[in-house]
């Protein structure tokens, strides 16, 4: 069984990299939900940093701990908190769905084993669990059992986050050298892999992979390169249509503000590329775009550090020192979060976790609601009017009657052929006139063309050249009275063959349907 990222190299046709099948259903899904949920949602300050003995192996590790309200949250580095914290008493994963699914969720990647090592089903690998979380269930609880059966219910799909690399318990309370930790390490991922059915996806992430050698996450000695190979065989051998990333090479992880799903430089076989994408790159990528996170930090920031991960039920009351939480994200935000990411190519992953209850918060489902009605009523529900097109690369590709005014312009490009559209403008005629005006322009590339990815800093234009899976675009000009909106292929990307056809899946005009007052994002 070849790797995905070879069947992508093995299906360009004329340079072009083609994406595989598992890769363009991914595109499909457009929105992904991220849910932290382990052992530092239970955490809180009266806690005084609840570090140990821990239940499971004896020993203290109040030592390590700075006191950082932050460091609660980094698991990687405390993985001692006592297991019986563990007690989602109301824990309602159907609640989780339904909410995931009015925002528009197709796929939840939970942290079925973070940083810490915690699992969160009973695995025969490591005594650091929710088999020792005798406060809840007795200590019979599975909560991957719960997820994977809810998830089925409602149809969306499922990924876990369960990185072979690190592992903080065993790592430094385990007693294992790195022989046993890389056996139990892929131990646990076949028992993901054989117990609880299709799996969509597994993250494998680590903040440690890209650090120097970390006792505090895997004993000296460790292989990662090794761990790493052998996990991508042993998904591929078991679950060969599973994708993997962002260490791999099916699917980049990137933050908001880049905008492409261009393929990483030539001869890059994984995503190791993604930080530097070219149009001459050998291997398709999607983007999954990370920029928010429900949980809002004082400054605004709702990046995915650590101090956003998980949910806590204390507000910072009396705590003015490295308080992470102000609030969490509102519909509005949402909305132009959807614009910034699949509007710009990409696939959005929100992240939203549960309380320590074991429910997500009534305010935060609100939103979720509120947020998907606008993003389904804007841009699926409605619009003044589609059509698909193909043809040479040329002035009037596409040309779309309009049935009214609106306020968004959606282009889609047939990925299955590949990325081919390097840049595009659309322009308007208003009725009774001939003459075609500028409606969204072309992005203007200064020298050689450059396919680097662009940040959105506050005046500058946030797109980059291409069209990819979805490109949403705000108008320059009133749309009252347009009679006609044409969409114009300006260049071919450089891996397309000279006088190739381009192909739009879609053109199409959106009014916006918010219940809220607020700027528009261009």
């Amino acid at each position: 069984m070849l790797p995905l990222w070879v069947s992508v190299l093995l299906c360009g046709v004329g340079g072009v990299p083609l994406p595989n099948a598992r890769q363009l259903d991914f595109m499909e899904m457009e929105f992904t939900q991220f849910m932290h949920f382990s052992i530092p949602t239970f955490w809180k300050p009266s806690d005084a940093f609840l570090r140990g003995p821990n239940p499971t192996v004896g020993g203290n590790c109040q030592a390590r701990v700075t006191g950082s309200v932050r460091d609660s949250q980094n698991d990687w580095h405390y993985p001692c908190l006592n297991a019986n914290l563990f007690n989602p008493a109301e824990l309602d994963i159907d609640q989780w769905m339904a909410a995931s699914a009015a925002l528009g969720m197709r796929e939840i990647c939970l942290t079925a084993k973070h940083f810490g090592g915690f699992t969160l089903w009973p695995s025969n690998f490591t005594p650091y669990g929710v088999h020792n979380a005798t406060a809840w269930r007795g200590g019979k609880g599975d909560v991957l059992r719960d997820f994977a059966d809810a998830a089925r219910r409602w149809n969306i799909s499922i990924c876990y986050y369960c990185n072979p690399v690190d592992d903080g318990f065993l790592a430094q309370f385990g007693g294992v050298d790195a022989l046993e930790f890389e056996s139990r390490q892929l131990g646990m991922l076949g028992e993901l892999l054989e117990n609880y059915g299709p799996v969509n996806r597994f993250w494998f992430d680590g903040g440690s992979t890209v650090r120097p050698p970390n006792p505090e996450a895997r004993p000296n000695g460790t292989n990662t390169s090794a761990i790493y190979r052998k996990a991508f065989a042993l998904i591929h051998e078991r679950s060969p249509s599973t994708l993997i990333s962002p260490y791999h090479g099916d699917i980049c992880a990137t933050s908001e503000t880049l905008y492409t799903s261009s393929a990483p430089r030539p001869n890059s076989s994984d995503a190791s590329g993604c930080s530097d994408p070219s149009e001459d790159g050998a291997f398709f990528h999607p983007s999954e775009m990370h920029g928010i996170t429900m949980q809002e930090g004082p400054d605004g920031n709702t990046d995915a550090r650590p101090t956003y991960w998980f949910w806590h039920p204390w507000a910072c009351a009396g705590n003015t020192t490295g308080c992470p939480w102000v609030g969490h994200a509102n519909a509005s935000r949402i909305f132009d979060g959807y614009i910034a990411t699949v509007g710009h190519g990409g696939v959005l992953n929100m992240n939203i976790a549960p309380t320590a209850q074991g429910i997500m918060n009534a305010s935060v489902v609100e939103v979720m609601h509120e947020a998907g009605k606008a993003i389904n009523d804007t841009f699926l529900l409605h619009s003044a009017g589609t059509i698909q097109a193909s043809g040479p690369c040329q002035e009037g590709l596409a040309v779309l009657n309009a049935t009214g005014d609106f306020d968004y312009i959606v282009s889609m490009e047939d990925l299955s052929r590949g990325q081919r559209i390097g840049n595009y403008s659309i322009d308007f005629r208003r009725w009774g006139s001939s003459l075609w005006e500028t409606l969204v322009p072309p992005v203007q590339l200064s020298g050689a063309v450059s396919t680097r990815l662009r940040d959105r800093p506050d005046g500058e234009d946030p797109r980059d050249s291409h069209v990819g899976h979805k490109r949403i675009d705000v108008p320059i000009a009133p749309t009252s009275g347009i009679a006609q909106v044409r969409f114009n292929c300006i260049r071919l990307t450089n891996a397309t063959e000279a006088g190739a056809h381009v192909y739009l899946r879609r053109l199409s005009l959106h009014k916006r349907r918010v219940p809220w007052e607020d700027q528009f994002l261009v």
